[in-house]
Formats: C-alpha cells, sequence, structure tokens
C-alpha cells in the first residue's frame, strides 16, 4: 500500500509540476481572496496505533506514506473552507505486545474524509491547517484482513509555500494526526497519531 501511495504521489506531482509551469509566465496577482482552492500534499513519516486487550498493550508503529487531498473554496480574505481526503499507510508495520517486538507482513492502512479550513498569513504565505472527520483503519497480508469501526480523526497542517504562477504555489508542509477508532464488537479503541513532511501544491 505504501508503494501504491508513492506512486500516487508521484503521478499527481509530476502532474501539478507541469500545469504550474505553464502558468508561471502569467502575470496577475497573488493572493487568496477569492475563488476555487485545491492543495495536493503528499510525503512520510511515521505513526502508529495502540490497543488494550485483556490488560495488555498492542501496539502496531512504522514508517508510513501521507496524503492529504483538500478541495474547497475561498470564504474571506485568506480563509479557504475545504472538504479534505487524507491518511497514511505502513507496509510491515512493527507489532509490540508485552515487550516483545516484531515486524508484522501485512499492510496497515488509515483512510478518512472530512471537513477543514486553511488560513493564510500574507505576504508571506505561511497557512495553518485543521480538518476533522471520519475515518477507518485496516489490516491486509497473508494471514487474512481486518478493519475497525468508523471512528474520529484529526489532522492539523502547518506550512509554507512559494508562488510559481498566477494561481499556483508549491511548498512543504509539517502535519500532525490523531486518531481514535472502535474496534469492532468491543467498548476499546484503537488510538494514535502520526506525523509528515509533505510536499504540497495548491491551486487558488
Amino acid at each position: 500500500m505504501r508503494n501504491r501511495v508513492g506512486v500516487i504521489a508521484a503521478v499527481v506531482m509530476a502532474l501539478v509540476g507541469v500545469l504550474a509551469t505553464s502558468d508561471v509566465a502569467r502575470a496577475g496577482d497573488r493572493d487568496h481572496e477569492s475563488g476555487f482552492f485545491m492543495r495536493l500534499s503528499a510525503g512520510g513519516g511515521g505513526a502508529k496505533t495502540e490497543f488494550d486487550m485483556d490488560h495488555q498493550n498492542v501496539e502496531l508503529s512504522g514508517t508510513s506514506g501521507d496524503i492529504n487531498f483538500a478541495f474547497g473554496g475561498i470564504v474571506a480574505p485568506n480563509l479557504a473552507l475545504h472538504g479534505t481526503l487524507f491518511g497514511w499507510a505502513i507496509s510491515e508495520p512493527d507489532l509490540e505486545v508485552v515487550g516483545v517486538s516484531f515486524e508484522v507482513p501485512a499492510d496497515l492502512t488509515l483512510s478518512a474524509i472530512g471537513a477543514g479550513m486553511t488560513y493564510y498569513f500574507m505576504p508571506v504565505n505561511i497557512y495553518v491547517s485543521g480538518s476533522v472527520g471520519v475515518g477507518i483503519m485496516q489490516i491486509e497480508g497473508n494471514g487474512g484482513e481486518g478493519e475497525t469501526d468508523h471512528g474520529m480523526v484529526i489532522d492539523l497542517t502547518v506550512g509554507k509555500e512559494w508562488w510559481v504562477g498566477r494561481n499556483w504555489g508549491l511548498g512543504v508542509a509539517g502535519g500532525f494526526g490523531y486518531h481514535s477508532l472502535p474496534e469492532k464488537n468491543m467498548d476499546e479503541n484503537w488510538t494514535g497519531s502520526s506525523f509528515g513532511v509533505r510536499f504540497s501544491a495548491t491551486l487558488n
């Protein structure tokens, strides 16, 4: 799954690069005052999730691929409201139970959809963004597959972008995530956090 996330991110960023290059020669104001808003970002980082089972802590963690796609519009100067698709994926996560750790031959993914807002501090083009959504976590490997019930997922992002055209900005961002997802047919939740460094491209 992490490889698929990487391929999707590479294709999206390559397409954005072509579009931004074609736009760079056009003159115009560079601001976030109105119009359609789209931010595509992808990168990598780390994630972990844990669950208390029979008074024993079970933890899954590892290096993750990370995506965050936002689509919406500018509703006030420098303020965008958007729907957000976001999540992460770990290939072969580390499983730790009662102090013993080993690698699991499986893919662990978290995917979420939600609503959020982004505010830009101009003219430096630094932004803060937050999204709250509903997500699900899945694991799939040779030993079978499983998934949680739907639960709460949060993403907080701080980024900086540089204008490369009248309407395009490219940049880098740091993101932090938190999730709380109920285990099926149980009262306990899988809870955890993630962090990522992403490259971003914004159209506005």
